[in-house]
């Protein structure tokens, strides 16, 4: 039986927009219509803003890191959540993109049936989950609000000792004071995922 391996992507929104580099960053971006697009190295160190979680179940190494080693097997499937580190913060937060980099798209064909890509609604509500919420949803893998997944092919061989997967997520950042919940900014984030044979 194959399993869903969700990827909760936890984001301290409040204090990565007060961030004095993102300040600068917003204070030097022309005005122009189209949402400004800020990209977050690593050697920047957001780590304590942005990082990811996934079921201990599944996790090998680096968990609430950038940097995420998964026990995954044939035929499984990769959900991508967001969700903000405090329910009260200003900004509401949104999964973009999921993409592979430029160089590891052929790396990601070999592995899954497809690069991350936009899910249809097309989950039932889950009897068992009624009443759960949030990250209690996440956690049951049962969030129908997912955006992003990917399958592991059912004749995909992970015999290397890890499979390293570089790509990057585009969060968006909106404003919830504002009406119509005006986009701030989108940030531009390259976490990275090793994936290793399930026992």
């Amino acid at each position: 039986m194959s399993n869903v391996i969700g990827m909760l992507v936890l984001v301290d929104s409040a204090a990565l927009i007060k961030d004095s580099r993102i300040q600068k960053m917003i204070e030097s971006s022309p005005a122009v219509e189209e949402i400004p697009v800020f990209t977050l190295k690593e050697e920047d160190d957001f780590s304590s803003y942005i990082y990811m979680m996934a079921d201990r179940r599944h996790v090998v190494d680096g968990q609430g890191t950038n940097n995420l080693t998964v026990k995954a097997a044939p035929g499984d499937e990769l959900r991508w959540w967001e969700a903000n580190i405090y329910q009260n913060s200003p900004f509401e937060i949104m999964i973009k993109e999921v993409s592979p980099a430029a160089n590891k798209k052929m790396s990601w064909q070999e592995v899954f049936h497809q690069t991350p890509a936009l899910h249809p609604d097309i989950e039932k509500e889950n009897p068992s989950t009624i009443g759960l919420f949030g990250r209690d949803l996440f956690w049951a893998a049962a969030f129908a609000d997912f955006r992003y997944q990917t399958q592991i092919k059912e004749d995909t061989l992970l015999s290397e000792p890890n499979i390293n997967l570089d790509y990057h997520i585009d969060l968006q950042i909106m404003d919830k004071s504002h009406p119509e919940e005006k986009p701030v900014c989108i940030f531009r984030w390259f976490p990275k995922i090793q994936l290793q044979e399930a026992s």
